[in-house]
């Protein structure tokens, strides 16, 4: 008897030590599944409702369970220079960059020198993915060693934005080939005891040298081997165009207002208080809330001779994997997808992919616009199919540093402090002094 109660609690004691085995494996088995979920970091200065992220992100997750997204929007104001700052302190406090998104290759290639970035030609190859035949690749040229550091996402074609009211009203037809001093006319035109011609904003690389931006090539103050390029002709003359449309003209907001009211340019064309604004394609989305009671349209970037060819400077957001990424396989898998299908989820811009249908893609993007009916689709699509992207290169990264030193003199000279010879001397000089101190 007492043998059999023996053989009994021995029996029960194996049952309930088994039991626990089993539960410990099955939370060991849990845990594990739990630990092998991903979460990607992803930083980014455009907004909900301009990145569409729940949808897009939500999108993601299900065709790769076991990766998980946390998109940080870093500022509020949708200023990717602002963004930067954070993103730059984020990186030296050693948190976690898994993905981040940057507006343009000059910003790519600063954070590539401070060793931010990783490389993706590994990925490529692992992948066999042609990039080039992917992508438009001229808005992330690899460096000089031929490594990539960044995918393409939203392509951003520079044009110019017009009021189609105000054209008509003026009697003026949509341009399909035209150049600076035709735009000069039309901004007289164009200028109404209410509204301005002509918006130019406070960028250095944009609105003093929209000249340079009309060439086949050397579109930016430095060239490819980091030396400068301010002895082309055309750095001048963009001051002398801007100048005179705003000072003699009187067919552009003066830049003395843009400063001192901080002036935007979302503000000044959507209020109709300026009728043309050179901007770049991704405003074919970005209304900032303004609804408009007009009609808009797109013409080429101008060019600076009648017998030159179409030209326009394009950039797109990059998409770039941290360095320092403890997750770069599933980074890499994320922003493969985003700049791809995940584009098209997020509907909110035209992509770099080559994978499209561009007449579909910006009927799409209208559609989920505030007012759909307002968008010249015709002349967009026009623009961009036959302006011919300038050719580019991963510039030097003090080349924004060299920007901001040519501002300091153009701004003198736009403010009326300086006069144009002055200007351009002194800027030729600071900008040698930014290449001379970067390059020893």
């Amino acid at each position: 008897m007492k043998r059999n109660w023996f053989m009994l609690m021995i029996s029960v004691l194996l049952v309930l030590v088994l039991a626990a085995c089993g539960n410990k494996e099955e939370a060991n088995s849990s845990s594990k599944e739990k630990s092998e979920d991903v979460t990607l970091k992803f930083y980014t200065w455009i907004n909900e409702e301009n990145g569409n992220w729940n949808k897009t992100v939500e999108a993601f997750e299900k065709e790769h369970p076991g990766i998980k997204v946390d998109v940080n929007v870093l500022v509020e104001n949708m200023n990717s220079a602002d963004y930067l700052k954070k993103l730059d302190l984020i990186a030296a406090s050693g948190d976690t960059i898994d993905v981040m998104m940057l507006s343009n290759s000059r910003y790519l290639s600063q954070r590539v020198s401070t060793g931010m970035i990783e490389p993706l030609n590994k990925y490529f190859d692992d992948e066999k993915l042609k990039v080039e035949e992917e992508y438009d690749m001229s808005v992330v040229p690899p460096s000089a060693e031929g490594e990539y550091f960044g995918l393409p996402g939203k392509f951003n074609k520079y044009l110019i934005m017009l009021n189609k009211d105000h054209l008509d009203k003026a009697g003026l037809p949509v341009p399909t080939d035209w150049t600076w001093d035709e735009y000069k006319e039309y901004a007289k035109k164009l200028t109404t005891e209410d509204t301005f011609g002509s918006y130019l904003h406070t960028w250095p690389h944009h609105h003093h040298t929209m000249k340079l931006l009309s060439q086949t090539e050397g579109t930016q103050l430095l060239k490819e081997d980091g030396s400068s390029n301010m002895d082309d002709d055309m750095v001048k003359a963009s001051l002398k165009l801007r100048y005179e449309l705003e000072n003699e003209d009187k067919s552009s907001v003066p830049y003395t207002n843009t400063i001192s009211q901080k002036l935007d340019y979302r503000q000044m064309f959507f209020s109709q208080k300026a009728s043309m604004v050179p901007i770049a394609s991704y405003m074919v989305t970005e209304w900032g809330g303004f609804t408009p009671e007009f009609n808009i349209t797109w013409a080429p970037w101008p060019k600076n001779s009648e017998s030159d060819s179409l030209n326009a400077f394009s950039t797109a957001d990059i998409m770039s994997v941290g360095k320092k990424s403890e997750h770069k396989d599933e980074a890499y898998k994320f922003i493969r997808w985003l700049t791809t299908e995940g584009m098209l989820v997020q509907n909110k811009s035209i992509p770099a992919w080559k994978q499209i249908d561009l007449n579909e893609v910006l009927k799409n993007l209208a559609a989920n616009t505030i007012k759909p009916e307002a968008v010249d689709i015709e002349a967009l699509s026009y623009v961009l199919e036959n302006s011919i992207s300038s050719k580019q290169f991963l510039p030097a990264s003090y080349l924004t540093e060299a920007y901001n030193a040519f501002n300091v003199e153009a701004e003198l000279y736009l403010l009326g402090e300086q006069d144009l010879e002055t200007t351009v001397k002194k800027a030729k000089q600071s900008v040698q002094a930014v290449i001379d101190a970067n390059q020893k």
